[in-house]
């Protein structure tokens, strides 16, 4: 590092022996393999000047720093500029960000955003980053040359084409451009004083700024002096690991902006929509192009498609149109879209102006094709050809490439929109299950499955950096009743100790006879509080007929208040094992009290479908339940109760199998539940709004009552009025308003506090009532909108007194102060002596020498003092300095 400071050094003091040339630059990078990466320095120079760089010098952001010979020089048609390559590699000895860097003397002479310019180091900066999870990146790949002229009043236009490898989030903005104004450790700086074009004019309308999305620069329009400009593009890549985003680099390329004097408009591009295109089909988009002027067009584009990828787009311009194409693979297929630029140049004989039209094109993989489902016992068998990327990818990606597989019970019938991949969660299906390797095509769902519907399948290819295929078709089975079916889990009696459950079960009545043979019996299994069912509780006899089995038990001595309880059915061919049914719970019934009202929430997992729900309630004072009323939604708020006295309810399903074949409807009950309304609900906030008056000292604060402006209940009472005397902290409870008609407040009425610095806010209150336990409480709404308001301090002093003890005059005191939290006020003679000193803001000096105690003589003195001031921001040191008259001084006055 000393060393590398050394040559900075050296190129301070040589500077005005290189000539001016340097007009844009970048510095970008790839990964070789392991640690090792190659770096490309481009940078854009004058032709015309004598001064010429056979090599540059990089730093590798590791301490290390190499001298990069010239590899190539392409001239810039039409401009005193060509474009140079410079290129070297460098191995690195472990993770980290390492900064790569260009220090290179000198800018050109007379740009008029950076202060003298022609004194400033051209520098440039670019951040690799090996990140110990996110692994290796490679830079953005900058595919449209630094090289754009603009006309005053004209908008100008520039796009960097910025292509990213690894298929990064990119985003742009605009930055100061950076020169050897280094810090410590080497690394230039933003150049101190630059300002971004549109700043060289007062005119709303000259307004420079970069899409941060496209990395197009839009400057609308140009009407600073004509001449040079610098505008520096900082480009950031971000990566998502596991829905975590980590900064993977960026590159910053610098160029300049040559302004001229003319009147040629820019010509204009047809807007052009974002798109996509499935693997293997082909694009085709038609670019257009006019000119105001009446000029001659060319069009052009860069981006990835055309020049970065395996199956490049081909664009054949036209007369002011052109024709792009691209029929893409799966090497191709990745989660960012491109972007594709396309730039329209005029043939104006001044000065040629450009256009650029950006567009996203995303390239998703085709689905996975014939799926089939078929019903093995209880299961389902899911086959699938292998994906037509197999064969068209690496190995190890087609090796590392997933299938997801969806489910759901029943179909839904999509079908996926335009450009639509994996499979949305509004259709219902569930990804139960992935599949690793594309050549693994076959998948057996044995867990959930079960007789009494279909369940449907859609299997969705997802390749290692997370982008998916279209999903496949829709495609479904249904498990034939081969087990036994649970028809009822319903609650007899609700009691803590001696509850009672009813289980009942339909016979497997498409069992294979012929492979199971009698004697059958069933085995019926319990669980607990979400437990799953695993404790026998019953065991049929053995019988030949698979139909007159016992199909029914009651379950007795449970604890049904507190507990719901599953259950499901074992079936035996003699000593053979030949399936159970699915698992089935009792409707466990939650109640949640809120003001005046119960929500009642039915939870249950049943095989069946249940449609609705009969709510039974036995309200205060009653013996029986009766019927409430009817809802298809597993949720229900019963209104318009009393608060604070119990309400006792249960609930009766109504449903059945989808596909039938037991009996139907079904019908289930729920344990009998209580609760109270209570109210937690809050007030509405209110609205606040105020006005103060400084030199009274006094905040005047209103707000809306919510009983008037509220949809909710209109049930405020009271108000809290809550102070912070400092932006930041935490508001404090201030004040309490008794009646919610009062809806004003006059803060440090009196001067109670002596400030009104500070944050306030408004909360309503309701009703004092008791909880659920017996407790008095209030419920506060949230706070108001917050607003706050500054102190205005005051402290003047004379500068004359007359300390004669006449009763006028006699002491040294402020004429006027206000919001002063202390001083630190110290008085000296004009020959330096400290005379007197006090941190009291009322000064109150009667003359009196601090040492002698002594008048002190007549004459002027001198006082500096810190005033420790009351702001919003919290105590603030302000600095006075001064000097006072002292005139006709008597003996001091004694107190």
């Amino acid at each position: 590092m000393k060393h590398l400071l050394n040559i900075l050094f050296l190129l301070l003091l040589s500077a005005s022996a290189w000539a001016t040339h340097n007009r844009a630059g970048e510095i970008t990078y790839r990964h070789l393999g392991g640690l090792t990466y190659e770096a490309v320095i481009t940078t854009c120079t004058k032709t015309s000047v004598i001064a010429d760089r056979e090599f540059l010098e990089l730093t590798w952001g590791d301490g290390i720093l190499d001298t990069l010979d010239r590899e190539s020089i392409t001239p810039v048609p039409g401009m005193d500029a060509q474009i140079n390559i410079y290129r070297g590699t460098h191995t690195y000895t472990g993770p980290g960000q390492y900064l790569l860097q260009m220090i290179d003397p000198n800018r050109n002479e007379g740009v008029h955003n950076i202060p003298n310019s022609v004194e400033q180091q051209f520098a440039l900066q670019s951040l690799l980053v090996i990140h110990p999870i996110a692994g290796h990146n490679n830079s953005v790949q900058l595919l449209n040359p630094a090289k754009e002229s603009a006309c005053l009043y004209q908008i100008w236009q520039h796009n960097p084409s910025a292509f990213d490898p690894d298929g990064d989030v990119l985003r742009f903005s605009l930055i100061t451009n950076l020169g050897l104004d280094f810090d410590d450790d080497g690394i230039a700086n933003p150049i101190p004083g630059y300002e971004l074009p549109d700043a060289h004019t007062e005119n709303a309308t000259d307004v420079i700024w970069v899409d941060e999305n496209t990395g197009t620069v839009t400057w609308d329009a140009a009407q600073a002096p004509a001449g040079e400009y610098n505008i520096a593009i900082l480009i950031e890549e971000f990566r998502i690991i596991n829905g975590v985003e980590f900064k993977m680099g960026h590159v910053i390329r610098d160029m300049q902006i040559l302004v001229e004097v003319c009147t040629n408009q820019p010509p204009v591009i047809d807007p052009i929509p974002d798109t996509c295109i499935v693997a293997f089909s082909t694009l085709q988009l038609t670019v257009t192009a006019s000119d105001p002027d009446g000029d001659l067009v060319t069009l052009s584009a860069s981006g990835g498609p055309l020049t970065q990828v395996e199956n490049p787009a081909f664009f054949s311009p036209g007369s002011e149109s052109g024709l792009f194409t691209w029929t893409p693979e799966c090497t191709e297929v990745r989660v960012e879209p491109y972007q594709v630029v396309f730039k329209g140049v005029d043939d104006n004989p001044t000065v040629e102006l450009t256009t650029f039209m950006t567009m996203n094109i995303s390239v998703i993989a085709p689905p996975v094709e014939d799926p089939d489902a078929t019903a093995v016992g209880n299961a389902i068998e899911l086959n699938w050809d292998i994906h037509p990327c197999f064969g068209n990818v690496s190995q190890a990606t087609a090796d590392a490439a997933l299938y997801k597989i969806y489910r759901r019970q029943g179909s839904y019938g999509f079908e996926p929109a335009f450009c639509e991949t994996g499979v949305p969660a509004y259709t219902g299906y569930e990804l139960i299950d992935t599949v690793s390797g594309l050549t693994n095509t076959g998948y057996t769902d044995e867990d959930g499955v079960f007789y009494g519907d279909e369940f449907c399948y859609m299997i969705v290819m997802c390749l290692p950096d997370g982008s998916e295929s279209i999903a496949s078709e829709e495609f479904c089975a249904a498990v034939p009743k081969s087990t036994p079916v649970i028809t009822h889990v319903s609650v007899n009696s609700t009691d803590a100790a001696n509850g009672e459950i009813y289980i009942a079960w339909s016979p497997a009545s498409e069992l294979d006879t012929q492979l199971f043979p009698g004697p059958y019996r069933y085995e019926l299994l319990h669980g607990e509080n979400g437990e799953s069912a695993n404790v026998l509780v019953y065991e049929s006899e053995a019988s030949n007929d698979l139909f007159n089995e016992d199909t029914t038990f009651v379950h007795s001595g449970l604890n049904t208040l507190d507990f719901q309880h599953s259950y499901r059915v074992n079936l035996w061919s003699g000593d053979d094992f030949v399936g159970s049914s699915a698992l089935a719970t009792s409707i466990y019934l939650m109640l949640e009290g809120g003001d005046q009202e119960i929500t009642l929430f039915m939870n249950y997992a049943t095989p069946w479908v249940n449609t609705s729900y009969e709510i039974f309630r036995k309200a205060p004072g009653e013996d029986v339940f009766s019927s409430l009323t009817t809802t298809a939604d597993p949720v229900y708020v019963d209104t318009g109760l009393e608060n604070n006295a119990p309400y006792c309810y249960y609930v009766r399903s109504t449903g059945g199998y989808p596909l039938g074949g037991t009996i139907d409807p079904i019908f289930n009950d729920s344990q009998e539940a209580c609760g109270i309304a209570v109210d937690l609900t809050p007030p509405c906030a209110p609205e606040l709004s105020l006005d103060f008056d400084c030199a009274l000292a006094r905040v005047y604060l209103e707000w809306t009552n919510p009983n008037n402006s509220c949809d909710g209940t209109p049930d405020t009472e009271q108000y809290q009025v809550w102070w912070s005397p400092v932006e930041g902290q935490a508001l404090q409870p201030f004040a309490i308003i008794e009646t919610a008609e009062d809806t004003s407040f006059v803060f440090n009425d009196g001067n109670a506090i002596g400030s009104i610095a500070g944050c306030y806010a408004i909360t309503a209150l309701d009703s004092l009532t008791p909880d659920a336990n017996g407790i008095l409480r209030r419920n506060e709404s949230a706070f108001s909108n917050i607003i706050c308001v500054d102190n205005c301090p005051v402290y003047d002093l004379p500068n004359i007194f007359t300390p004669n003890n006449d009763g006028t005059n006699d002491r040294y005191v402020p004429i006027q102060w206000q919001y002063i939290d202390s001083v630190d006020f110290k008085v000296f003679s004009r020959w330096g002596t400290l005379v007197f000193e006090t941190g009291d803001p009322e000064i109150k000096w009667d003359g009196t020498h601090r040492d002698t105690g002594e008048i002190s003589t007549d004459g002027t003195y001198y006082y500096v003092a810190k005033v420790f001031t009351i702001r919003l921001s919290g105590i603030v040191v302000e600095d006075r300095k001064g000097n006072v008259t002292i005139t006709g001084g008597s003996n001091p006055l004694r107190e």
